[in-house]
Order: structure tokens, then C-alpha cells, then sequence
């Protein structure tokens, strides 16, 4: 039995010649548009609208970024995989990082660059960046970063860093590439404790 027609059934005699014209040119038009899908490299990370990509663009040399589910962390990964040679992000505590290493994992998947678990690290040899992720708990910690310049830090949960902390690392932001950008990012919600009450005068008017 041979299988039925439904498109006969459907139309007319004389409709049925142009609706198969019809499917081959949708056909043909969905081709070209994978085609140009394929060809297309879309940015490895963009802001979302509205604040973070008001952060993200801004002109200033350290941002502020505050506010409950603000993509504060998504914010300065974005920075340091498209703005950014040699990226610093911090936490007080170094296990802390591992949500912020696990996200990055997420955006850029094994296809770009190499992670580095053990020593909490990403880098693209093709287009010389380095993220380090890292940790300052303890009092003296902050010499680890003495002599080690980076053209981004930034400062995630800054609210639980000491000032004196946060001024010592961000005096090793530098580089010495021409035309990169430097800059410091305090990813921050209301301070709770006494030692991120210092973002409020430095922030102030």
C-alpha cells in the first residue's frame, strides 16, 4: 500500500506545485542561516543590561559594585576574560574561590585557555592572559602579592577585606603593556562587620 498523501488531501492540485516550492526555499534559507551561524563568534562574555553593564563600561579607575544578585561575580570574570591581561580575583578565604573557579569552568568550558586547579589559575597562551583566583585571610597575606603586577584586581565580597588589606594589593596595579587598561573592581553588599565599614567613606561624597 503505498503511504498517503496529506499534502494532497490538503490542497488543491494547482496549490500543490507552489506549497513544495515553497518548503524547498524555506529549506534553502535555513541552510544559509546555520551557515552564517556557524561563521558567527559571538563574545565569550557579555554584561547584562542595565547596572552591571553600566559597570562594566564605566570609565573609572575603581568601580564599585554592589547589590543582592547583581551578577557581582559574573561581572569582574567578564572583565578579566575580555578586557584584561593579568586578572587577580579575591576572596578572604581561598576556598571561598572555588564557586567563583567553577563559574568560570562554566563560561569558558575546556576550549579556551587551560585551568589549573592546584595552584587556582587560568591561562590562554594565545592571547597571554592569566586569571589568578586567590585568597587573604590571614594577617600578612597580603605580602603574597608584593611585587606581582596585574592590570585588573578585584576585590570579591570586598566588605570583608580590611582597608589596609586592599590598599597594600592594589598598589601593584600596573602594566607595562601599551594601552591595557588598569583598573579595581569592590564587588560589595552593605558592610556587616567592622572591617568593611572603611567602603563607606571611601565611597562617600
Amino acid at each position: 500500500m503505498e503511504p498517503k498523501n496529506i499534502l494532497a488531501d490538503l490542497l488543491l492540485p494547482n496549490e500543490l506545485p507552489a506549497f513544495e516550492h515553497w518548503l524547498q526555499s524555506s529549506e534553502a534559507r535555513l541552510r544559509q542561516a546555520d551557515e552564517l551561524l556557524r561563521g558567527l563568534k559571538l563574545p565569550l562574555w557579555s554584561p547584562l543590561p542595565g547596572p552591571q553593564a553600566v559597570a562594566y563600561h564605566h570609565p573609572a579607575d575603581v568601580v564599585g559594585y554592589g547589590g543582592a544578585g547583581g551578577g557581582k561575580t559574573d561581572l569582574a570574570l567578564g572583565l578579566a576574560l575580555t578586557q584584561h591581561k593579568k586578572s587577580l580575583l579575591l576572596r578572604r578565604e581561598l576556598t571561598n574561590t572555588r564557586s567563583m573557579f567553577d563559574r568560570a569552568r562554566e563560561i569558558l568550558g575546556d576550549r579556551i585557555g587551560r585551568f589549573n586547579e592546584s595552584q587556582s589559575t587560568w591561562k590562554n597562551r594565545e592571547t597571554s592572559q592569566k586569571i589568578e583566583f586567590a585568597g587573604c585571610s590571614n594577617p600578612g597575606d597580603e605580602q603574597k602579592y608584593r611585587g606581582r603586577p596585574r592590570d585588573f584586581i578585584a576585590f570579591d565580597e570586598a566588605d570583608q577585606f580590611p582597608e589596609y588589606v586592599v590598599r597594600f594589593i592594589c598598589g601593584w596595579l600596573r602594566t607595562t603593556v601599551f594601552q591595557q587598561r588598569c583598573r579595581v573592581l569592590f564587588n560589595f553588599n552593605p558592610p556587616a562587620t567592622a572591617d568593611g565599614e572603611w567602603l563607606l567613606e571611601y565611597f562617600g561624597p
